[in-house]
C-alpha cells in the first residue's frame, strides 16, 4: 500500500557462525506484519562461535505521523530463553521516507547513517538535499527498497594555514587521507551564493595530489575567493564532504564613499546625504559615521552592495571631513573619509542641466570653484559621472566611468572562469550566447572596453582548456547582419 512515511529500522543481532546449520536457518527472509527484511550486511567475527549481523527492516505506517513510540530512543526487548542463541544487541532508526503522490519515496538518512556510494550513483537526489550531508536524501521508486548504513569514522582531514587570508596572499588547503580516495573534487561556496562553484586548475589555482595527500593552492587571493571550501571524494564505499570556511577582509579600495568629496552651499542646500558602500557578500561588517551630531544613519541595500547612509540635516558651519568607520568580527577596522566643503563664494550655479555622453540627464548642484561635482551613474550602470567647476566659475567637460551592469557581470564571470572558478565547457557557450544582447548597449567607450576585455579573456580560456566550440555557439555570439543565422 502507499504510505506517507516508512522509517527503516536497523536490527543488530548476534548469531552463530555462518557455516553452522543454525546460522543457515537464521538467514533473513520475508518479514512479518507489514515489514520487509533486507539483505545481510557487515559481518564481523565476534567472541567464540558468533558473528555480528545487521538486518534491515522496513515498517509502513498508514498515518502521516511517526508513532510516538518511535520518536525517542528505541529500547531493546527483554531476552527470553526461547530466543537463544539469537541475541538482539541494537535497535535504531536509520532512515525516514515520505511518499509522493506518484508513489515514489523521498528517503533521508538519519544522523550517523548514509547511503553508500553505489546506491547514490544509481538514484537521483531529493529536490531539497540537506547541506553538509552528501547523498543524504534519495528518491526511490515504489518497487525499490534501500537502507542507510552506519557511517565509519571519517577517513580524512581537511586543513588550511589560516581561516583569515590577507588579500594578495596564497591560500593552501590540504586534504590528508588514511584510505584510498576516488572522484575527488574541490568546490567554493561563496557567501550568499545559492550553489557551490567547481574549482579547477587556472591562472590562480593549482591542484596537486598523491595517494594520501591532495592540495588546493590559490595565489593572489581576493574577496572573490572568500566563502566555504568543500572537498568531495569517495572512500570506504561512501561519499564524503569536508568543509573549511575562509574569510578575506575588505581593503580600503573595496569601500566606496559616495561622493568622495562634496561642496555645498548652505543657502541653497541646507542638508545632504553621504554613503559608504561595501560589496554585499561582506554582511558581517558594521558601520558608524563621525561626526554624527545627531544626524540619522540608515542602511540601504542594492543587488551587489550594502550602503551605510548618513543624512545630514543641517549644513556644517565650516569645512568638515566625515569618516565612515567599518568593523568586522575579529578584523582590523577600515575607514573612508568624505570631505565636505562649505561654499562661501559661489562658483558654477546649480540648475545647469546637461546631457552627458550616456544620454541621461544629470542636474549638477552648486559646486565650489576648483572642485569636482559627482553623481552616481543613472539606470542600470555602475560608476561615477564627474564634472569640474573651473576657477573662472564655469563648468568643465564631463568625465563618465559608467558601465552597463550586465557587461560588468559577464566580464567578472569570464575573469573568474579563467582564474579557475567554474567549468569552461559549459560556461563559455553560455557567456557567448549573452554577448549579442549586451552588445546593443555598447554606446560608450567604457562599455566597449568591457566587451572587448570579456572577449579577450574568453579566447584565453578556450585556448587553455582546448575547448571545441560548435557552430551554434559561435552563431549566437556573432549573428550575421543579413538576417540569416
Amino acid at each position: 500500500m502507499v504510505c506517507s512515511a516508512a522509517p527503516v529500522l536497523l536490527l543488530a543481532m548476534t548469531l552463530p557462525l555462518m557455516g553452522s546449520p543454525l546460522a543457515r536457518e537464521s538467514q533473513p527472509g520475508q518479514g512479518q506484519a507489514g515489514g520487509e527484511s533486507g539483505q545481510q550486511l557487515d559481518q564481523e567475527r565476534g567472541a567464540g562461535e558468533s558473528v555480528l549481523v545487521s538486518v534491515y527492516v522496513q515498517l509502513y505506517f498508514s498515518s502521516e505521523r511517526r508513532p510516538v513510540a518511535l520518536s525517542g530512543p528505541l529500547t531493546l526487548p527483554t531476552a527470553s530463553a526461547s530466543s537463544a542463541p539469537v541475541t538482539l544487541t541494537g535497535l535504531s532508526l536509520t532512515a525516514e521516507c515520505d511518499a509522493t503522490h506518484k508513489g515514489c519515496s523521498y528517503c533521508a538518512c538519519l544522523s550517523g547513517y548514509q547511503w553508500n556510494a553505489s546506491i547514490c550513483s544509481h538514484h537521483r537526489p531529493c529536490q531539497t538535499p540537506v547541506k553538509r550531508r552528501p547523498c543524504g536524501c534519495l528518491v526511490f521508486s515504489p518497487a525499490e527498497a534501500g537502507y542507510c548504513q552506519l557511517l565509519p569514522p571519517v577517513p580524512a582531514a581537511l586543513s588550511l594555514d589560516s581561516w583569515l587570508q590577507t588579500p594578495g596572499d596564497t591560500l593552501h588547503l590540504t586534504l590528508l587521507t588514511s584510505q584510498e580516495t576516488t572522484k575527488l573534487n574541490w568546490f567554493l561556496w561563496p557567501t550568499g551564493s545559492p550553489s557551490p562553484i567547481l574549482l579547477r586548475a587556472g591562472s590562480r589555482e593549482s591542484l596537486t595530489s598523491s595517494w594520501n595527500r591532495a592540495v588546493l593552492s590559490i595565489v593572489n587571493i581576493s574577496r572573490k575567493w572568500a566563502g566555504e571550501y568543500v572537498c568531495c571524494f569517495e572512500a570506504r564505499g561512501f561519499r564524503w564532504e569536508l568543509h573549511q570556511m575562509v574569510r578575506v577582509p575588505l581593503q580600503v579600495t573595496d569601500v566606496a564613499g559616495l561622493p568622495d568629496q562634496l561642496s555645498i552651499s548652505c543657502a541653497t542646500s541646507p542638508g545632504f546625504q553621504l554613503s559608504c558602500c561595501i560589496p554585499s557578500a561582506h554582511l558581517g561588517y558594521t558601520a558608524s559615521w563621525s561626526p554624527r551630531d545627531g544626524n540619522e544613519a540608515s542602511l540601504f541595500n542594492t543587488p551587489d552592495s550594502q550602503c551605510f547612509v548618513l543624512a545630514v540635516q543641517r549644513c556644517p558651519a565650516a569645512d568638515t571631513t566625515y569618516t565612515c568607520g567599518l568593523q568586522g568580527p575579529g578584523l582590523s577596522p577600515l575607514g573612508v573619509a568624505v570631505s565636505v566643503t562649505v561654499i562661501q563664494v559661489l562658483g558654477a550655479w546649480g540648475g545647469d542641466t546637461t546631457r552627458p555622453e550616456d544620454s541621461s540627464t544629470i542636474a549638477w548642484n552648486v559646486t565650489k570653484t576648483g572642485h569636482v561635482a559627482q553623481a552616481l551613474c543613472p539606470g542600470k550602470r555602475r560608476g561615477m559621472v564627474k564634472r569640474p567647476c573651473r576657477p573662472e566659475g564655469v563648468w568643465g567637460p564631463i568625465h563618465s566611468s559608467c558601465t552597463d551592469t550586465g557587461l560588468l557581470a559577464l566580464l567578472l564571470r569570464a575573469r573568474l572562469l579563467r582564474a579557475g572558478q567554474g567549468w569552461p565547457v559549459d560556461e563559455v557557450p553560455q557567456i557567448l550566447a549573452q554577448l549579442p544582447e549586451q552588445a546593443v548597449v555598447v554606446i560608450s567607450p567604457t562599455n566597449l572596453l568591457a566587451l572587448v576585455a570579456t572577449m579577450t579573456i574568453l579566447a584565453k580560456v578556450v585556448a587553455h582548456a582546448r575547448i571545441q566550440l560548435n557552430g551554434s555557439a559561435l552563431e549566437k555570439a556573432f549573428p550575421r547582419g543579413d538576417g540569416h543565422s
